[in-house]
């Protein structure tokens, strides 16, 4: 007797001839299942048909749908920093849930509930996680609502639920270096790796993916001016500013331009000594050997030069603070702060306005009572 080319498997007592689907049409291939070899050979000859016709949505289920819908039209144009975490987000979350096991002309406001419930019951999703599954299941729906693929749009009537709240984090917030504090660091600093790179930061409020993107087209030395119009995100790369106001530029003072001019210096004779061996990519910070930094050289440096000297931490996201902190110092003109800073939202520059001015008050009340 022939041997058959199908397998056999047993599911759940029972022995069935197996078959795995593959197709241009389909993302991932689908197993298919009969009882006897023309029950499974109908199976496939009919979801064949569909799938040369490219029509299988009164069969697809809701999660098949959405992966192909997350790839064909969500992620059109998106930042690969946001591609990353979509995908991400649907592979640990969505791929494998109950929302595979439904049927996208099926699916109801009630599963969709269901399954908030048991992301953040059996995953412990948090705030962040369920606003991010909110931008991918909601817009979803609607999407094949409008594409006749199901008979509602009851996107709206789901109740988002807030999800678990995170423990405390140890992680203290960013702070602003006193005057004292800033002088005792650039002190330390010189001659250091680091001297350039911290100067800058102190002197542009850069954020550290702008600092580590910035190439020497962007610094006008002759004019002391910084042009902000990307970033780099480790394994996301170089992308532009999130938001359209991330691209800006940024006057710097005399003495960040000088560290500057002389930071250039070194890095040409490095060039000349390293030869074929440098990877020029005309980054201002580069790694040893011309490539793009690694982020947590920068903070690794910093814990070892503060510890070294017996002073209070130093992050990189301090330095964006205290550059903020001495312009409002300077100035109360939220707007143009808020253009220095690439803020999105005034408000954002408000409330580090708000967060100087009670500092501020604490120190003349404390110097009331000492008076």
């Amino acid at each position: 007797m022939p041997r058959s080319k199908y397998a056999k498997k047993v599911k759940n007592g029972n022995t069935y001839f197996f078959y795995r689907m593959r197709h241009k049409n389909l993302r991932r291939p689908h197993d298919l299942y009969g009882k006897s070899i023309p029950e499974l050979e109908q199976k496939i000859d009919d979801l064949k048909k569909e799938l040369d016709r490219g029509v299988q949505s009164d069969k697809v289920f809701f999660s098949n749908y959405l992966e192909k819908w997350l790839e064909d039209v969500l992620l059109i144009n998106k930042k690969q920093a946001t591609i990353n975490n979509y995908r991400l987000t649907f592979k640990n979350y969505i791929e494998n849930s109950s929302l595979n096991h439904i049927r996208l002309k099926e699916i109801t406001a009630f599963d969709v509930q269901d399954f908030y419930k048991e992301v953040i019951e059996k995953n412990g999703a948090g705030k962040g996680t369920i606003a991010t599954l909110k931008k991918l299941i909601h817009p979803c729906i609607r999407y094949a609502y409008t594409q006749g693929k199901i008979l509602t749009d009851f996107s709206r009537s789901i109740i988002v639920p807030a999800g678990k709240e995170k423990a405390a984090s140890s992680k203290r917030s960013a702070r602003a270096l006193s005057i004292q504090e800033e002088q005792q660091l650039r002190e330390i600093i010189k001659g250091k790796r680091i001297e350039a790179f911290v100067i800058t930061a102190l002197g542009s409020g850069l954020r550290h993916g702008e600092l580590l993107a910035l190439t020497w087209d962007d610094v006008d030395l002759k004019n002391g001016v910084i042009t902000v119009n990307k970033s780099y995100g480790g394994k996301n790369g170089v992308d532009s500013p999130k938001t359209p106001t991330g691209n800006r530029q940024v006057p710097i003072r005399s003495d960040v331009v000088e560290c500057l001019k002389k930071h250039k210096l070194k890095q040409n004779e490095k060039i000349l000594l390293y030869a074929n061996k440098y990877q020029n990519n005309n980054l201002v910070f580069p790694n040893p050997t011309g490539g793009y930094q690694n982020a947590s050289s920068n903070i690794i440096a910093l814990k070892k030069l503060t510890e070294a000297h017996g002073i209070e931490r130093i992050t990189v996201h301090d330095f964006r603070d205290t550059y903020a902190t001495r312009l409002f110092e300077q100035t109360s003109n939220l707007k143009m702060i808020q253009q220095l800073l690439g803020h999105s939202d005034i408000s954002t520059t408000a409330n580090e306005y708000t967060h100087v001015s009670l500092k501020e008050s604490m120190q003349f009340i404390q110097a009331l009572e000492d008076a």
